[in-house]
């Protein structure tokens, strides 16, 4: 009687020549099948919080799904977004960067995950025009270096000043016999309007703006006005005027300012580099508009 074991089978097979099929299997020596690895679920938003906000960010959105515990970002319109996180019920909730040059914009939201790969989220921000300030800045970025001049002409030496009350127009603020412009058309201003001083003097006196120094650039904003003086041991006051357009946290708590403006047009003039590297030893001071 002859016992055969495993091994003399498996000697058997190889010299019939069909050792190759006994090899081509997924099962044990019990002919149970290998177990597999769990297929990874994709991150799936089915739902947003809110869909609409201003052109300058600040909206808290909430994106609800499956399998968004393994996102580590979201950018908006391909912005980062801010105070990014994931709670325990796998809820995705960010708050909106500003729109890009401010302006009006359907933009789509996209999740980052940790292999480095972006994700289209399926759903979009809309960012309209909706406070007083999207408005400043949504009408400083399209007209910081394509000019006005249909209604506004432009100022030769210095069409700074010009630039910013613009800006305040569009904000919401109204002309008055101290503070206007017709130099479109009949060439008449208020020397408020392009004068570094008597605009100073003007916005000092407004019961909606606080005059803020140096040491107070941490409550600047958006929307503010900054006021330079390139040579302050002259003591001829102010020389030059922009519209803050970002204001960002540095790694150690300061904030860098960027402005926007005409004469040097720009959208994100460094401040620090305006009294430093560009004009050293000036100075300025900043008007909050409430």
């Amino acid at each position: 009687m002859t016992i055969t074991t495993r091994r003399t089978f498996i000697t058997l097979i190889a010299g019939s020549g069909l050792l190759a099929l006994a090899g081509c299997t997924d099962s044990n020596a019990f002919g149970e099948s290998a177990p597999t690895a769990a297929a990874a679920v994709t991150p799936t938003v089915t739902a947003a919080s809110i869909a609409t906000g201003p052109l300058t960010g600040g909206t808290a959105v909430s994106l609800t799904g499956s399998g968004l515990a393994d996102v580590v970002g979201v950018t908006v319109g391909g912005t980062a977004a801010t105070s990014f996180a994931v709670d325990e019920a796998g809820a995705v909730s960010f708050v909106t960067p500003a729109a890009v040059d401010y302006q009006p914009a359907t933009a789509p939201i996209a999740l980052a995950l940790a292999d480095g790969t972006s994700l289209d989220a399926g759903t979009a921000f809309s960012y309209q025009a909706v406070t007083a300030v999207d408005r400043q800045l949504q009408y400083a970025f399209t007209y910081w270096q394509n000019y006005n001049l249909a209604e506004w002409s432009k100022f030769s030496d210095n069409d700074c000043g010009n630039f910013v009350n613009q800006t305040l127009l569009a904000r919401g603020w109204q002309q008055d016999e101290n503070w206007y412009s017709n130099y479109a058309t009949t060439g008449d201003y208020s020397f408020s309007w392009i004068r570094g001083n008597e605009m100073d003097d003007y916005l000092n006196s407004r019961p909606d703006t606080t005059r803020l120094d140096l040491s107070q650039r941490a409550s600047v904003k958006v929307g503010d006005v900054v006021m330079f003086d390139w040579d302050p041991q002259n003591d001829n006051g102010v020389d030059h005027t922009m519209l803050v357009s970002r204001v960002d946290v540095n790694p150690d708590g300061t904030n860098a300012i960027k402005l926007v403006g005409h004469t040097v047009d720009a959208q994100y003039r460094d401040f620090d580099g305006a009294i430093t590297v560009e004009n050293p030893g000036g100075t300025a001071h900043f008007y909050s508009i409430a």
